[in-house]
This record gives C-alpha cells, sequence and structure tokens, in this order.
C-alpha cells in the first residue's frame, strides 16, 4: 500500500517539475533552436547591412590629463577605470569585457571593450590630450548568435545559459522518467530515443567524409 501511494505521488512530482522547467526555458529554449539555425547558414543570412562602425577624436577632461604615467600596477589599473567610467557615462560606451594595456615611455593608454556583436577601442595619447575612439557594432543578427555562443556576453549571461542547460537537462530526464512509468507508451518512446542517438551517429559519421 505504501509504494501504491508513492508510486503516484512521485508521478505527480514528475510531471509538475516536468511542465514548470518547460515553461521556465521555454523563450530561451525558443531563442537557442533559432540562433542555432541561424549560426549554422550564416552565408544565407549575414548582411553587412547591418553593420554600424564610426570613428572620432575625443578631447581629454582635465582631471584625466597626465602629464606622466605611473609603473605601479596597481595606480594603472585606476587610471584605466578613471578612463572606463569616462567612457561610459559620457559616450554610452559599455562592454562586458574590458581590458587595457599601458605604454608608459610613449604615454599612451589603449582600451579594449569588447560586447556581443561589437567592440569599441580607445587610444589615448597623453601628450596630445586625446582619445581616438573607433567603434563598431556588426547587426542584431550578429548580436543573437555571440548571445547564443556566450561571446562576450559577460558572467551573467554565462550564469544564464547554465541554468538553461540545467533546466533542459531536468526537461529531458523527468519526461524520460514519464514515459517509461507508462507501459502503453514505453516501447515507442525508448524507439524514439535510440533513433535520436543513431540519427545523431550518423550525422556525426556522415560529417567526418
Amino acid at each position: 500500500m505504501i509504494e501504491f501511494r508513492r508510486g503516484p505521488a512521485l508521478n505527480k512530482l514528475m510531471r509538475l517539475i516536468h511542465s514548470y522547467s518547460s515553461m521556465l526555458v521555454l523563450v530561451l529554449l525558443l531563442f537557442f533552436a533559432i540562433t542555432g539555425i541561424t549560426l549554422n547558414h550564416p552565408d544565407l543570412l549575414y548582411s553587412k547591412a547591418g553593420q554600424v562602425s564610426s570613428q572620432q577624436v575625443l578631447s581629454l577632461p582635465e582631471h584625466l590629463r597626465y602629464s606622466s604615467l605611473p609603473q605601479s600596477e596597481q595606480q594603472q589599473a585606476q587610471i584605466a577605470e578613471q578612463f572606463r567610467n569616462w567612457l561610459s557615462d559620457e559616450h554610452q560606451v559599455k562592454a562586458s569585457v574590458f581590458s587595457y594595456l599601458f605604454e608608459p615611455d610613449e604615454l599612451l593608454l589603449e582600451l579594449d571593450f569588447k560586447r556581443p556583436a561589437g567592440y569599441a577601442t580607445a587610444i589615448v595619447d597623453f601628450s596630445n590630450h586625446t582619445a581616438e575612439l573607433e567603434l563598431e557594432f556588426n547587426g542584431y543578427l550578429a548580436l543573437l548568435n555571440d548571445l547564443h555562443k556566450g561571446r562576450n556576453a559577460g558572467t551573467s549571461w554565462i550564469v544564464l545559459i547554465d541554468l538553461t542547460a540545467l533546466a533542459c537537462i531536468i526537461f529531458s530526464l523527468t519526461g524520460f522518467w514519464l514515459i517509461l512509468k507508462q507501459p502503453s507508451r514505453r516501447s515507442i518512446g525508448n524507439s524514439l530515443a535510440m533513433l535520436g542517438i543513431f540519427i545523431s551517429l550518423f550525422a556525426y559519421i556522415l560529417s567526418l567524409h
């Protein structure tokens, strides 16, 4: 009697987890499915029409004009962060990945901003009190594709991809459990699972030739 009660309760729990996990990642599953197609067919869908690039020379504000550059990494990091904040606040240069390179002898600082489907580079010339800013955006299709790959998307998006993958694993395993618990559908479910494995292996073997 105990086993009889536990079985239906477990099946009900599995159905709830299966249903809610699918709804949790419904939009994300559609997103990754559609962008998976666009990634596989870049020649058909890629267009340079959406590309935008620009270059401009900026004058440095007074508080960022240095006559000499420090040698210590800590001081260089502080200066780089000041320029990052200035470009972000005043010129809307934002990115998920940020890096910099100092050349103290030549009074130069190179700032590199990377983000999905684009980048920004700023070369600061302290001797002339100017910054040469270059911006590029490769279009919204490239943005979606880079988000699919998690390229330069930042930690929060990478965590979201991992959580989506975890939800998909739960969705798949609970679906497999529910099929196994339905004798009338078990044989068809197992056959489809084996067919999926066979198709995957066959496609991989064909790709090697």
